[in-house]
């Protein structure tokens, strides 16, 4: 898929293009085990990727990338069934989604959580699209347990970010000397500031500060911490609108 394409996919898993069915109902079609396997693994209670982050730069991350393009492929798969009037199978597959949308982050890194985060958007999204007044009680109630899984930020926004910061730099070919004594020490000290952001917001030029001045090259490796809370913020508030919507 070409980046033009992509651009062209988000902006119509966001609500902000419309869903063409004669375009995706034979991909969605084609991959429908695939779904269906997604909606099996997303039913157990816990997930564990079981990723070895003390691989650093080896660690795999496919699995975040293939789950990017099977969330993506379930919110076009609901939306032709609300197309075509199947609000019931609709509800249940998004339900699916959410839970396997957040499954995608639980012990990641900020990569995973991205993905994560886009995934959970398209789906909650999606269902804001549902007649939820033609919805039975049990349909709603799935969603509403699916979404109330979530939690009121979506993921575990602190672990993810500490679990981001931690990973070992000193095998990573972009950096072959790795990290200096200097740099480490430094980026122990961003660590903890880092993460308490997420609690105190006003903290977070004091930490963009401290990571600008850190020994390179961590400037260009830690991530600019008012970006990852914009996105907790905007993820927050549509969870809480969707909430709102199925009561």
């Amino acid at each position: 898929m070409s980046d033009e394409q992509a651009k062209e996919l988000n902006l119509m898993l966001m609500g902000n293009a419309p869903y063409d069915d004669a375009k995706y109902k034979d991909l969605v079609e084609k991959n429908r085990p695939a779904l269906e396997t997604m909606a099996r693994g997303a039913a157990l209670q816990n997930c564990d990727w079981g990723l070895d982050y003390k691989l650093g730069p080896d660690t795999p991350v496919d699995f975040a990338r293939k789950g990017l393009a099977l969330g993506r492929l379930n919110v076009l798969y609901a939306k032709h069934l609300i197309l075509t009037g199947d609000e019931k199978e609709a509800a249940r597959t998004l339900a699916s989604g959410l839970r396997f949308s957040h499954d995608i982050a639980n012990g990641g890194t900020l990569f995973a959580s991205a993905v994560s985060t886009h995934l959970l958007m398209f789906h909650l999204t999606t269902i804001a699209t549902l007649h939820v007044e033609a919805l039975s009680p049990a349909q709603r109630s799935a969603l509403r347990l699916a979404i109330a899984q979530l939690g009121p930020e979506g993921l575990d926004w602190r672990s993810n970010v500490k679990r981001e910061l931690e990973i070992p730099r000193d095998e990573d070919p972009y950096f072959p000397h790795g990290l200096s004594l200097d740099a480490k020490a430094a980026l122990a000290r961003i660590i903890p500031a880092y993460v308490a952001v997420f609690d105190k917001p006003s903290t977070v030029p004091e930490v963009q500060q401290m990571i600008a001045g850190a020994p390179q090259p961590l400037p260009h490796i830690i991530p600019n911490p008012e970006q990852v809370l914009e996105g907790r913020r905007e993820l927050t508030k549509k969870i809480q609108q969707t909430r709102l919507l199925l009561e």
